[in-house]
């Protein structure tokens, strides 16, 4: 007997996500489930925006187990919805750097000036998870202690078991209490 929900996940995994989705279909028809409809909704998400699909599904099989996993997955899935429909908006007027070319801006004027560049005139593109806590960590380490926090509530929810989002966030609390003193 075949594992159509193995096999989605496997599909996923090798971006095929068309087929994932066939498969998650065919295990939902043979058991119904919240959690099988959560991968179908991840497909269609990937359909249109593989990268944070990917970064979802790995935190989704990450916390599989839990059992309030689907009613905060909802609300994860709600939200990257709403964002991707804003974000749409939002970069159809303006200019977006992607986080490799802020590097290179980096390396030649410094991150504050670099900073201060995609503040005033553009956005910020970071479609890694990796890249974007090391961006977290130069917010912090150059002093941009709110901007830090906005970020940090903003992706909570994403982030929350990550061991280096955790170090971002006590390193921001001893900041805070070092500087009521």
């Amino acid at each position: 007997m075949q594992n159509y929900k193995q096999l989605g996940i496997d599909h996923f995994y090798k971006k095929d996500f068309n087929t994932a989705k066939t498969y998650f279909s065919l295990a939902y028809e043979k058991r119904k489930n919240k959690r099988l409809l959560n991968f179908i909704s991840l497909c269609d998400l990937a359909l249109s925006h593989p990268q944070e699909a990917l970064l979802l599904f790995e935190f989704y099989i990450d916390n599989y187990r839990l059992k309030f996993i689907d009613k905060d997955f909802d609300q994860i899935l709600n939200s990257v919805e709403f964002k991707n429909t804003a974000s749409k908006s939002e970069f159809e007027d303006g200019y977006a750097l992607n986080y490799k070319d802020f590097l290179i801006s980096e390396e030649k004027i410094g991150f504050k000036k670099s900073f201060e560049n995609i503040i005033h005139s553009g956005k910020l593109v970071i479609n890694d998870r990796e890249d974007f806590l090391e961006f977290l960590e130069k917010l912090l380490d150059n002093g941009y202690k709110d901007f830090t926090l906005n970020y940090i509530e903003d992706v909570f929810l994403h982030f929350w078991a990550n061991k280096k989002f955790i170090k971002i966030q006590k390193k921001l609390l001893k900041m805070k209490n070092d500087s009521k003193i």
